[in-house]
């Protein structure tokens, strides 16, 4: 019996980023790179509308679910939520999203 591999999971969120604090966001996502790149995180996007309008969009990949959910509960993200550069933005929910094809 071959085992696949897990699926990558893709987490879509929303995200307002006043005009004032995007570069200190950007900033602060870099920042916590090598920490969730421990955890499993393949990568991050922040997408901006192309119009200038609305919500802009974070979209990230992890390893797979189960990398997704530790980083929930580890200890170290407590201190990446309470942090001044998440209080920057302010977020919508995530929504998760299995990867099934692509390149």
């Amino acid at each position: 019996m071959v085992v696949s591999p897990p699926k990558p999971l893709v987490c879509v969120r929303t995200v307002e980023i006043p005009k004032e604090n995007e570069q200190a966001f950007f900033d602060w996502i870099e920042s916590n790179r090598q920490l969730r790149q421990r955890y499993g995180i393949l990568m991050e996007r922040i997408l901006q509308p192309t119009d200038g309008k609305g919500d802009w969009l974070i979209i990230t990949m992890w390893e797979s679910e189960e990398k997704f959910e530790k980083w929930l509960v580890a200890k170290e993200k407590l201190a990446v939520d309470v942090s001044v550069g998440h209080a920057l933005v302010k977020f919508g929910k995530i929504k998760r999203y299995d990867t099934e094809a692509g390149y």
